[in-house]
């Protein structure tokens, strides 16, 4: 990268008003995320409970709006699923089961495993000590 300023993206040019579409409309900009999931319209009642239901763990575990679509699948497939539940024949099958915990564990409300790679916030952020801090040491 050269040094020195750094060029501004095409969005804040076309809002002061010096945006030019030879030199800047051929950049792409990279959107960071950081709003709530949008709740899709084509989610079911069932669904629209659930998805109230889980957007405050969604939400704290850092489901953004990029992950709109993964938390509506979970949500409507853990409608299905309760609805197979509370029917009393028979179980759902288990294809939903372990769609339904993949779906989790993307989303991290699935448990402390869910969360291995958010730096150490399931074991209450204490790292493990150097298994190799003994090694050419005696034990006295």
């Amino acid at each position: 990268m050269k040094p020195g300023r750094k060029a501004e993206t095409p969005s804040v040019k076309a809002a002061r008003g010096t945006l030019r579409p030879i030199r800047d409309g051929l950049k792409t900009e990279i959107v960071v995320p950081g709003n709530p999931p949008a709740m899709p319209d084509y989610l079911t009642a069932e669904a629209i409970d659930v998805w109230h239901e889980v957007l405050g763990r969604v939400m704290s575990a850092g489901v953004t709006e990029v992950d709109s679509a993964l938390l509506a699948r979970y949500c409507s497939l853990e409608a299905l699923v309760r609805k197979a539940f509370n029917a009393g024949g028979e179980p759902p099958p288990a294809a939903y089961l372990t769609v339904l915990r993949q779906h989790e564990e993307l989303l991290r409300i699935a448990g402390p495993k869910s969360r291995v790679g958010s730096a150490g916030a399931a074991d209450g952020g204490t790292k493990p000590g150097n298994p190799f801090a003994r090694n050419g040491h005696r034990a006295r």
